[in-house]
């Protein structure tokens, strides 16, 4: 829920680490640049939230948008299974 800092310090994360520092959503939607990956099939439900849902109060993820940048996910097969929108593929190595 930041709104200024560009990072921030979490002592009571829910998911390891418990204290730790983050980058905040001010920080990712300043940047040139913005990739996230996801590998694997348990990240296919909430990627599909994240990039088709439009819920009330999106995850902090669907809220990273680049103001004057470019926001890329580079996902596998396992976590792109079940969404809706268009996705490109590229051959992998």
């Amino acid at each position: 829920q930041e709104r200024h800092r560009p990072v921030a310090a979490i002592v009571d994360s829910p998911k390891p680490p418990p204290a730790r520092v983050t980058m905040t959503l001010p920080l990712l939607n300043s940047s040139s640049s913005v990739l996230v990956v996801a590998c694997g099939a348990s990240k296919a439900s909430v990627l599909k939230r994240i990039l088709e849902g439009n819920e009330e109060s999106p995850l902090p993820a669907a809220r990273v948008r680049p103001r004057s940048g470019r926001l890329r996910w580079l996902l596998d097969r396992e976590a792109a299974k079940e969404l809706q929108i268009p996705v490109e593929e590229h051959p992998g190595n």
